[in-house]
């Protein structure tokens, strides 16, 4: 019976446990922009700001600790954009001051729309990279989007990168 009673207890308060966690996370759910993203308990918009066109908006996010910022760009178009010349055109904005390429692109195609990422670092910064872009024939709009996480150097480390990849991988196109 005590123990029965112990394994009930146990599964109760894993489950309250799991929920609490839950709650914590911040969903950012962008019906305009047509995506979402997860991010973990603690993490805090510092900033939003759309054209006055309506057809681009930037979300800044910085974690807890004040150690890791994302930036979020999302950009809304009137046909399928090129991946690589989205890239392309990101990666040369001065504006952007994105460091140097570190590696090669990894990237994924989720059929409605595909992602690369990269590292980038310079002599002050880590960063990581995802580029989406929603691939629709049929949709009025078409989306492109970066998802930036910005370190520096002295600050990045595996649970970091761990968190980076956790949080990219919540990312999802809401286009249908």
């Amino acid at each position: 019976m005590f123990i029965r009673t112990g394994l009930i207890l146990f599964l109760f308060l894993i489950t309250c446990n799991t929920l609490l966690k839950a709650q914590d996370e911040k969903v950012v759910n962008d019906i305009t922009y047509k995506f979402s993203v997860t991010l973990p308990g603690g993490w805090e918009m510092k900033d939003m700001k759309e054209t006055s066109d309506k057809d681009a908006i930037s979300y800044s996010f910085e974690s807890k600790d004040k150690k890791m910022t994302i930036m979020l760009l999302a950009f809304k178009l009137n046909s399928i954009k090129n991946i690589d010349d989205f890239i392309y055109n990101l990666e040369k904005d001065i504006s952007l001051n994105i460091p140097g390429k570190d590696g090669d692109y990894n990237s994924e195609d989720y059929g409605k729309y595909d992602m690369k990422n990269a590292h980038y670092k310079d002599n002050k910064f880590d960063e990581t990279i995802y580029y989406f872009r929603t691939k629709m024939q049929d949709a009025p709009n078409n989306y492109v989007y970066m998802l930036r996480f910005i370190t520096e150097l002295k600050d990045i480390n595996s649970d970091r990168e761990a968190e980076i990849k956790k949080i990219a991988g919540t990312f999802k196109s809401t286009l249908e």
